[in-house]
């Protein structure tokens, strides 16, 4: 049985993060424990060989990230804490070597990286400054995502506020300025198998932008993540793909759906094979280990759902359960 870590938009008197048994043949979800005493606990990630869950406390003024040991029989262990080093941090990314944890700082665009292990503290911390052209979304720097590559040989860092994605090298002493087009709010990316490509969802024009890398990175294809029919106001969330990379999926807020994009093989382009819709605001998703299963965090609807995959087309139907749990916002596997 495979574990789920739910995390929530809630206060530190509740319970924030929630683990559930998670039934690959069954998609059936079951109750095990939960943490609370975490401030908004509304991103986690995992190190899978160690099983350690990493866990924001996105608090505006004063971040904090938290650290756990999840077992298999007691309920988790408290590690350690540290501060962000910036406010609202909305997201964490463990590099391959799990020595080095990147914090994505939303409220006033500040980069953090923070070692573990040998290197325990503060590794590196970077503040962005400027304006994008939304008045009311880039007034400034939000850092939103980051994602290494495989072999942890450099990072991207996704700048909402500012159009920008910053490429670092390992070292964080060179990087590479990726200028999205003006407006789009580049919020959470995922490479392709060969590493060739990258994919951003842009939350603020509600687009799927591929860039493929080299010296100076060249944008691909920009495509719609909402129906051409909707004229509603709508932001994207997530992105992810299949694990066997044949499509790639992104969550709407406001048109309430996941896009799912065929992926073609050659080229990496994608098309739109159609939309599953979701209750009221899927921010993060996650797809099963065995891609049988959809699961969507609905975080207005305090509802976690879980779809059937049909392995063909891509495609899921109704939900198959459905969980009542309070703005939930980020759903992790465990292995």
């Amino acid at each position: 049985m495979r574990k789920l870590v739910i995390g929530s938009r809630v206060s530190k008197e509740q319970e924030g993060i929630r683990v559930y048994e998670f039934d690959e043949a069954s998609g059936r979800l079951t109750y095990l424990t939960g943490i609370n005493g975490i401030e908004m606990p509304t991103f986690q990630c995992v190190d899978q060989k160690q099983h350690i869950l990493y866990s924001v406390c996105e608090t505006e003024q004063d971040g904090h990230i938290y650290a756990y040991q999840l077992t298999e029989d007691a309920p988790p262990r408290f590690l350690f804490t540290l501060p962000s080093l910036g406010g609202s941090p909305c997201h964490l990314s463990l590099d391959p070597s799990k020595e080095r944890l990147a914090v994505a700082n939303y409220a006033n665009g500040v980069f953090t990286q923070l070692g573990l292990g040998r290197s325990f503290g503060l590794h590196y911390s970077e503040s962005f400054s400027g304006t994008g052209e939304n008045p009311v979304r880039q007034q400034g720097s939000h850092i939103h995502s980051s994602l290494w590559m495989k072999d942890g040989s450099s990072l991207f860092v996704a700048d909402l506020g500012l159009d920008t994605i910053v490429w670092y090298d390992k070292s964080l002493q060179t990087r590479q300025l990726i200028k999205t087009p003006p407006a789009t709010g580049p919020r959470h990316m995922v490479l392709s198998p060969d590493e060739q490509l990258l994919y951003i969802v842009a939350e603020l024009s509600s687009e799927t932008l591929i860039y493929r890398l080299g010296t100076n990175p060249t944008l691909v294809q920009r495509i719609s993540t909402v129906s051409d029919s909707f004229s509603g106001e709508n932001t994207a969330a997530d992105l992810h793909f299949s694990n066997d990379y044949r499509f790639l999926y992104c969550s709407n807020r406001g048109y309430d759906s996941i896009v799912v994009y065929a992926v073609e093989p050659q080229t990496g382009v994608l098309t739109v094979a159609g939309f599953i819709p979701t209750l009221q605001e899927p921010r993060n998703f996650a797809i099963s280990p065995s891609s049988s299963f959809l699961l969507v965090a609905n975080g207005s609807s305090d509802r976690v759902t879980v779809h059937a995959l049909d392995q063909r087309t891509g495609l899921a139907g109704a939900a198959i359960q459905t969980l009542e749990v309070e703005q939930p916002v980020c759903l992790t596997f465990v292995e």
